[in-house]
Parts: C-alpha cells; structure tokens; sequence
C-alpha cells in the first residue's frame, strides 16, 4: 500500500479529534443537536486551521443514522462512506478550477434532485472567493433559498474578495490560527502512534515554523521523517531555513555586548548555510519579542539575554522594523540586513541608552548620602516641546482604523518638491483620529523639520489629498513611540479604553534652548531634585 502523508491520515474523522476552533465547534454541535441547521456556512480562516475537515464531519453529523447527534458515530454506513469518500450526496467542489457560471448553472441544476442515500445533500465550496463576479450573481438565488434537502458550505482564505451579498446569506464562522501549545498537543498524538524519534525542542520548533496551520505542521513533521531519523531542533531548522533559537541567542547577545565581529560571523554562517534574510530578520524580531516576554514570566526563553533592558530591546526592534519593510525592495538584501547590524551595534538611539546608563552610574558614585546636600543652580528655560504626551494621547483615545500605513503609502508625489518626499518616504504613520495624525522617524533633526513653518503647510496639503478632514499632524521619534505603545496597549481595557499615560519627554524642541532645558534634566538627574534650583 502506497504511503499516505501525515496530514491526510491524520485528518479528524469527528468534532473531538479537532485541533482548536472549540467555540466554532460547541456551535455546530449545539446546532447539530437541536436540529436548527442553517441552509448556508461561510468558513473563513487562514489555510490548514480545519476549515475542510470540520465541513465534513458536520456533513457526517447531519446524515449520520444516529441523528440528532453532535458527532457523528464513524461506524455507520453513512459516516464510513463519507470518510471514503464513496457517497454522492457529499460535493466537494474547488472555485479555484471550477469558478466559471457555467458550472454553477451546473450545480443549480443539480441541486433540485433529492439525495440517493442521505437525508441532506451537502455541497462544500473550498476557496469560494475564486469564482467570477457572473458565477456569485448565479448563486445568490440558490444560496438565498436552496431546497430543504441541500445545505451550503463555502470556505475560503480571503473572507474581503466574498461579495457581501453572498455573506449576508450565510452563518459566517470565522477561524483563528491555532496556537503553538494546540499544535504540539496534535503533534505528540502523531509522534506516539507513529513512534518517531524527535525532542521536545524539535517539536516545538515546528509547531512555531508551522504559523498556527495544523496541516503544515504535520506536512513539516513528515519531512522532517525523511531528513532524519533522530529529529532536533536544529534539524528543524536546517529545512525550513530559520535560526534555531540557541543562534538566535548568540546573535543578539553579540550585538549586545557591540562584538561586530562575532555578529557578522553568525550572520555569515548562517546565511553560507543557505538562511534567508527575510527569514532571519522575521526571526530575530520573535526572539526579541520573546525576550520582552521572558521579563514577565518565571520560565524563560532565552535565560542568557535576560541581562537586556527594555529599552535596548525596543530599540533594535525599530531597527528591524525599518529593515523589514525596506528589504521588500531591494536586492542587496544582505546588505541591508548588515547594516542594520551595525545600527544595532553604535546607532543615536542605542548610544542615547548608554548615555542615560553612564549618567546613573556617575549619579551613585558622587552622590553621598551622609554629606549636605549641595545647591546646584541653573538657569529655567522657557522653550516650548513641539510634541507632548499629552498631543499623542488626545490621537490615542481617538483613534480610528481609516487612517492606515497603507492608504497612506499610495500618496501620489510625483508633483511635490524632492525634499518633501524625501522627508514623508522616512517618516511612518502609526496612528490617526478626526482631527490629527501620528508619524514616527528614527532621525530626530528630521523630525524637527516636520514642525518647520515653511514645510508644515507643504505636507498637511499632501495630508489632505487622503485625509481632507485633518487639521494638523504630529511627529515623535519611533523609540518613543514603542514605549508609548506598549504602555497604552497594557494599560488599555474595555472598562478604561482612554488609559492616562505617564509624561515622557519626547525631546523635540523648536529651537536650541532645547539645550538649556538638557542640562537643567540632566543636573536634576545626578543630583536629585532637592539638590538642584532652578532660577528664572
């Protein structure tokens, strides 16, 4: 007998061998058992997250002979058919080679005609986005009003290319990507009846590569059987062309510790290994995440990096995020992706940390608790911030998702000075309300300029080509932006959706007093304020 993929054998024959999808599962169970089946579903998820599997055992539920029942029983002749695939009445069909209105008009058709063995005749459409616009209006009616015999199942990926009129005729079920604990519980079922040879690393690793899609986990899992026949983590790796987290962890560590050296090696290294760089710059961001992550938990991902400061780790994930968006567009992409190494290493941002860790560390070396207090003065400066916590907040609490990246990005500005759209190609709009908008830049003399009286009105006229409705915008530096995020993000709940964030000094001033009113933060710093006076 020929070899059947781990994917098709181990396909859920019933509701309880389903990975995930619980809510969506209880509520065809309930359906299903108190007889009040809707004539129409819209299954709508990313691939490999059960959208098919569950189609079919709702089939089998529905004409299995002990219904009602909320699962089928699989010994029946009915259910056993089914899983065969030997009864007619059950119609798979794929829209992607079958999406003319030819072979609907087929399937209305057909559909009139009563099941030769089942109670139901069920049609599942796999991929139902695929059809043309002639095939959807051929539906509509026979979706609206099928016959009591027949009952619709349409599945697809992209839910936003279904005409809304055919999603209004239908229970839409929408399905989540699984999660990495639901992934290896699957896995270790297959692992033990199939008694292969793998660590619990190289488990996990899968069901991480697998991006929440069961049926490419098992996929990977089975390649995985033929690359090696004691499976580690770092075989896993090997295939699907990643960073095992142990390169991972000796990559950030060594642009931590600012050994530009050993960073390029591991970069190297891995990219001789045939590493892709879109790959190890989307796997260098998750390990950071993890770090984050690591700080709030007892068992840690990455124990040897526990050392980072948070303000380091938002640091290099603005670098990454750069680098993520510009490596989509360009060749040189290892290129990029070593100068973002170099960023990481001796960058304004990283330095500022630095700056701010030194002051501390001179702050307890000449500061002695058990000798008068001196007075330091200084002078108060007047200068106004361009940008306060307080103006980001007021976007916050009213932000709206009209104003995305994206529109934004379809500027055309092919009309406006070469400096202006050098600036805007820089800058990054992160959040947006009635009123205002929300950019990021990682330059901060740049930013500046954002708030110039003679560039300001060149850009809000831009602004207003997409948002016609926006009175003014405002620009902070993207580290700041990363703490303002996750601050808001933390604190933000249903019962408090206008969290209170705490002041920040954003550091964007108009003019060179800026400077005064460093000095004035800094003496307060190192000598405390009951130290410093500040004279008018």
């Amino acid at each position: 007998m020929s070899y059947i993929a781990l994917y098709r054998a181990y396909r859920p024959k019933d509701f309880k061998e389903v990975a995930g999808q619980k809510t969506i599962v209880k509520t065809l169970q309930q359906a299903l058992k108190s007889e009040k089946v809707a004539h129409a579903y819209l299954f709508n998820g990313p691939r490999g997250t059960g959208k098919t599997s569950i189609a079919k055992i709702f089939a089998k539920a529905l004409n299995c002979l002990q219904a009602p029942t909320d699962n089928p029983c699989g010994k029946c002749d009915i259910c056993l058919g089914i899983s065969k695939n030997e009864i007619a009445d059950i119609v798979e069909i794929d829209a992607a080679s079958n999406n003319s209105v030819d072979d609907i008009r087929d399937l209305r058709d057909k559909v009139r005609y009563a099941p030769s063995v089942c109670k139901y005749k069920v049609y599942i459409i796999d991929e139902v986005h695929m059809l043309t616009g002639s095939a959807w209006n051929a539906l509509l009616k026979t979706l609206e009003e099928p016959p009591k015999h027949v009952i619709f199942i349409l599945a697809t990926t992209e839910i936003q290319k279904v005409i809304p009129t055919i999603i209004s005729r239908c229970q839409r079920f929408d399905f989540k990507n699984l999660e990495v604990e639901e992934i290896i519980e699957k896995l270790n079922e297959v692992i033990k009846a199939e008694k292969i040879n793998i660590t619990p690393e190289a488990t996990e690793a899968i069901a991480l590569c697998a991006e929440g899609g069961m049926r490419d986990a098992l996929s990977l899992l089975d390649q995985m059987i033929s690359y090696s026949s004691q499976i580690s983590e770092e075989d896993v790796y090997s295939v699907t062309g990643g960073l095992s987290r142990k390169s991972l962890g000796e990559l950030i560590l060594a642009i931590y510790k600012k050994e530009t050296t050993q960073a390029l090696h591991l970069i190297n290294s891995a990219l001789t290994n045939g590493k892709d760089v879109s790959r190890m710059v989307s796997d260098l961001i998750l390990a950071l995440r993890d770090v984050l992550v690591d700080k709030t938990k007892d068992i840690k991902v990455y124990p040897n990096l526990a050392l980072i400061s948070t303000d380091y780790l938002y640091a290099y994930l603005e670098i990454l995020n750069d680098l993520q968006g510009n490596i989509k567009f360009t060749t040189q992409k290892r290129a990029y992706l070593e100068m973002a190494i170099f960023k990481m290493i001796d960058h304004q941002s990283v330095n500022q940390i630095e700056l701010v860790n030194k002051i501390n560390q001179i702050e307890k070396q000449i500061i002695n608790p058990s000798t008068p207090n001196p007075v330091v003065s200084v002078k108060k400066s007047t200068t106004k911030p361009l940008v306060t916590i307080s103006d980001v907040e007021k976007i916050l609490h009213n932000a709206s998702k009209d104003y995305t990246t994206k529109k934004w990005e379809q500027v055309d500005l092919s009309s406006f000075d070469d400096t202006i759209v050098a600036q805007l190609n820089a800058t990054k709009l992160v959040a947006g309300s009635k009123d205002f908008l929300l950019f990021t830049l990682n330059d901060k003399t740049k930013a500046q300029l954002l708030y110039n009286e003679i560039v300001k009105p060149t850009i809000l006229k831009i602004i207003k080509l997409s948002y016609p409705e926006i009175k003014d915008y405002y620009c902070i530096l993207g580290t700041d932006w990363l703490s303002i995020r996750e601050e808001f993000k933390s604190k933000y709940t249903k019962e408090n959706p206008k969290p209170k964030l705490n002041d920040l000094d954003l550091q964007l001033y108009d003019n060179k007093k800026k400077e005064e009113k460093d000095i004035t933060a800094k003496a307060i710093e190192i000598f405390g304020a009951d130290i410093v006076k500040v004279e008018e």
